[in-house]
């Protein structure tokens, strides 16, 4: 089940889209005019924010990665070295667990109804997946949150769960009560030290607001 792979397709659907509509400004950034844009389907729940939006207009899963080992490298006092090479499989479930952070932190300010359901079905099917991966894609967005279990299947990996609290921080809209509620309630499930999740949450702001 390719969920890297289908991740992958997403954010880089979203960076093409916005950069054939003249969203995206030549140094990478979103245009004003791609601050109020919005995207049908899985990439417009993804990109729904404008942080999501920066995410894949700077590079999808492989910058919010490197930005994540920035801000953990700096909250441990470390000078950051160059990211190693991941494996395939831990490959495999970085893109799984963020792929499950983002759709979970896109659906915190309320549910997704049967046409943007059915978005994201017509979505998912042009992009190839699988069944497998379409029917997991579908118990995703029908799952309740369930922030400490995202947090159990991160592990003891903090660099992942650094990955993963930087993702959610990037796709949620606003940080509004229920939201900020959410991102608390992860922090504490992914054991997060306070000074990383400030960082994290620094990292998100200047991606959103460059």
């Amino acid at each position: 089940m390719d969920t890297r792979g289908l991740l992958d397709q997403l954010l880089g659907a979203g960076k093409s889209l916005l950069g054939d509509s003249g969203l995206t400004k030549p140094g990478g950034g979103v245009s004003d005019l791609g601050k109020g844009a919005a995207v049908g389907g899985l990439a417009g729940l993804l990109l729904g924010s404008k942080g999501g939006r920066k995410l894949a207009a700077y590079g999808g899963l492989a910058a919010l990665g490197v930005m994540a080992y920035r801000a953990y490298a700096g909250s441990r006092g470390d000078t950051p070295e160059p990211v190693a090479e991941k494996s395939i499989e831990y490959a495999n479930k970085e893109g799984r667990v963020v792929l499950r952070a983002l759709l979970s932190g896109a659906r915190v300010d309320g549910h997704i109804d049967e046409r943007e359901r059915a978005l994201i079905d017509q979505e998912v099917d042009r992009l190839g997946a699988d069944p497998e991966l379409r029917q997991w894609v579908e118990r995703e967005l029908a799952s309740p949150l369930d922030p400490a279990g995202l947090a159990a299947e991160v592990g003891d990996d903090a660099l992942l769960a650094s990955e993963v609290y930087l993702a959610t921080v990037l796709v949620i809209a606003d940080a509004g009560f229920l939201e900020r509620a959410y991102l608390d309630q992860l922090a504490t499930s992914l054991k997060l030290d306070p000074s990383l999740k400030a960082r994290l949450e620094q990292q998100a702001q200047a991606v959103a607001g460059g």
